[in-house]
C-alpha cells in the first residue's frame, strides 16, 4: 500500500514535471516566434528606409550636379575680362548655387534598433554587421562633406540678391513642370529691379563671392564621387533585405 502511494506520487510529480517542462518549451518557443516576427518587422522597415535615402541620395546627386555646374559657369564669367563678362549669367549661375539644401536622409529604424538593443532580433550576425557597417560608412561620409543649411554663400546671396529674382531663376532655369531637376535651361531670366550688373558688382564687393563659390564647390562637386561606393553599399544592403523579407 505504501509502495504503490510512493509511485502515484513520483507519478504525479513526473506528470507536473513534464507538464512544467511541456509550458517553458511552449513558451520559449512562442518567444522566439514573436523575436523572429518582430525582426521580419524591423527587416522590412529597414528595406524601406534605405531605400528612400537611396532615393534621396539620387535626387540630391542630381542637385549637386547642377550646383556644381553652377559654380563653375559663375566663376568663369567673374574671372573673365570684364569687358566678356556676361554678368546676367554669372548672377544666375551663382544664385542658383547658394540655393542647394540638404535633403533629409532617415536612420530613425536603424536608430530603434541600436539604442533598444532590438537589433539583436536580427539572428544572422553577418546581416547584423552589414546594417551596422552600411549604416556607419554612410552617414559618416555625409557628415564628412556636407554644408550647413546656410552655408556663406546662401548667406551672401540671399542678403543681397533680391527673393523674387532668386524664385525665378529657380523655377524658369532649372526646375521643369512637374518640380523635377533638370540641366540648365537656356533661360534670360532678369533681375525686376536695377541690371544684372548693378547686384553682381554689389554681391562681389559686399561678400568676395570667388570665395566662397569655391568654398561651395569643394563641397558639393565630388559629391557623386565621394558617396558612389557607399550607394552601392546600401543598395546591396536592400537587395539582401528584400530576399529576407520574401
Amino acid at each position: 500500500m505504501e509502495k504503490r502511494s510512493i509511485r502515484n506520487a513520483l507519478g504525479e510529480l513526473t506528470v507536473i514535471v513534464l507538464g512544467v517542462l511541456i509550458a517553458l518549451f511552449a513558451e520559449s518557443a512562442w518567444n522566439d516566434y514573436q523575436d523572429r516576427a518582430e525582426g521580419r518587422i524591423y527587416l522590412g522597415r529597414l528595406s524601406a528606409e534605405i531605400k528612400t535615402n537611396v532615393e534621396l541620395l539620387d535626387s540630391d546627386t542630381a542637385w549637386t550636379k547642377i550646383s556644381c555646374m553652377s559654380i563653375e559657369s559663375a566663376l568663369a564669367q567673374i574671372r573673365s575680362d570684364k569687358n566678356e563678362q556676361d554678368s546676367a549669367s554669372a548672377l544666375r549661375h551663382a544664385s542658383y548655387a547658394a540655393m542647394y539644401v540638404n535633403a533629409e536622409y532617415q536612420r530613425v529604424t536603424y536608430d530603434d534598433l541600436v539604442e533598444t538593443g532590438n537589433l539583436a532580433l536580427i539572428s544572422d550576425a553577418s546581416l547584423r554587421e552589414d546594417i551596422v557597417a552600411a549604416y556607419t560608412v554612410f552617414f559618416e561620409a555625409l557628415d564628412a562633406w556636407r554644408p550647413t543649411k546656410e552655408t556663406a554663400l546662401r548667406t551672401a546671396v540671399l542678403r543681397t540678391v533680391p527673393g523674387e529674382y532668386i524664385e525665378r531663376v529657380v523655377a524658369e532655369c532649372v526646375v521643369n513642370a512637374e518640380g523635377e531637376l533638370t540641366e540648365w535651361k537656356d533661360c534670360t531670366t532678369a533681375p525686376a529691379t536695377r541690371s544684372a550688373d548693378y547686384w553682381l558688382d554689389r554681391l562681389v564687393s559686399q561678400s568676395g563671392l570667388e570665395g566662397l563659390l569655391m568654398e561651395q564647390a569643394w563641397q558639393v562637386c565630388q559629391f557623386e564621387s565621394d558617396m558612389a561606393e557607399r550607394r552601392d553599399r546600401f543598395n546591396s544592403l536592400s537587395l539582401k533585405l528584400g530576399e529576407l523579407g520574401k
